[in-house]
């Protein structure tokens, strides 16, 4: 049986599908990592395209039909990207949401991983550097992965720069893939 649903999301990736239609990764504070589908969305009349930008904290509704979500409606909470947000902060929030996508599952309801990868963004969006890290240290250690102790002396010696190297290598060693975000803007 069908049913809408009201959620605040943010928006973690988006992908082309048909002529005007998009299918958005969002990461719910109810439902989880979850798939929905904005149709028509790209069109020049739609209202909805401009909050839908990756790193946006948005409402929506969504449609469950067959345990499939349709975006019907959408208003941004929080823009992540603003007339002063610098390359080097769109390039870290493509990489955390990049490392959010391929590490969460679909459909796992935990308030506490939504509300440590919001402050992630915020704390890339606000420059706060050493706060951003440990969010990262944060989600890592809620999904049960467990840290190196390398990057915990690192980051307790405040030598971010290397901390986050670390983290890297970390992470491309659990999805056994390297990460594409951080060669955008290189």
């Amino acid at each position: 049986m069908p049913k809408f649903i009201s959620t605040e999301a943010l928006v973690i990736n988006k992908q082309r599908r048909r002529e005007g239609d998009l299918i958005i990764t969002l990461l719910t504070s109810n439902f989880g990592k979850i798939n929905c589908l904005a149709k028509g969305v790209q069109s020049i009349k739609s209202r909805r395209l401009g909050h839908l930008e990756i790193g946006t904290i948005i409402k929506s509704s969504l449609y469950d039909k067959n345990s499939f979500y349709w975006l019907s409606e959408t208003e941004s909470v929080t823009a992540f990207l603003k007339d002063t947000s610098s390359l080097s902060q769109i390039n870290l929030l493509f990489y955390f949401l990049e490392i959010v996508n391929k590490l969460l599952p679909f459909d796992q309801k935990q308030k506490e991983l939504y509300q440590i990868v919001v402050n992630g963004v915020r704390s890339i969006s606000q420059n706060h550097y050493s706060h951003f890290i440990k969010e990262e240290i944060n989600f890592l250690n809620e999904l049960g992965y467990g840290l190196p102790p390398e990057i915990s002396t690192s980051f307790e010696k405040e030598n971010y720069k290397t901390t986050q190297g670390l983290i890297k290598k970390f992470c491309e060693s659990i999805i056994e893939k390297p990460l594409y975000s951080h060669k955008l803007f290189h």
